[in-house]
């Protein structure tokens, strides 16, 4: 089974910086589907911070419906 998936996995998280800075996308680790959005979100941003340092605004998003459900900033 894989770490993450485009389809699997049960959050997105897009990380937008600012211009001239491609903007990132992350997956939600798949083992912590079961596990609230907060404590993943928490996980996976403690997870990257040396890879989203500088960031404008975090967008996350609801894999399987494709809906925005949080933006931190």
């Amino acid at each position: 089974m894989p770490f993450w998936s485009k389809t699997e996995s049960k959050l997105k998280m897009v990380v937008l910086f600012p211009k001239g800075k491609p903007n990132q996308v992350w997956y939600s680790p798949i083992k912590h589907n079961n596990k609230p959005d907060q404590n993943i979100i928490h996980s996976m941003v403690k997870r990257l911070s040396s890879q989203i340092k500088g960031y404008n605004k975090i967008q996350i998003y609801d894999v399987a419906t494709n809906t925005l459900k949080y933006i931190y900033e």
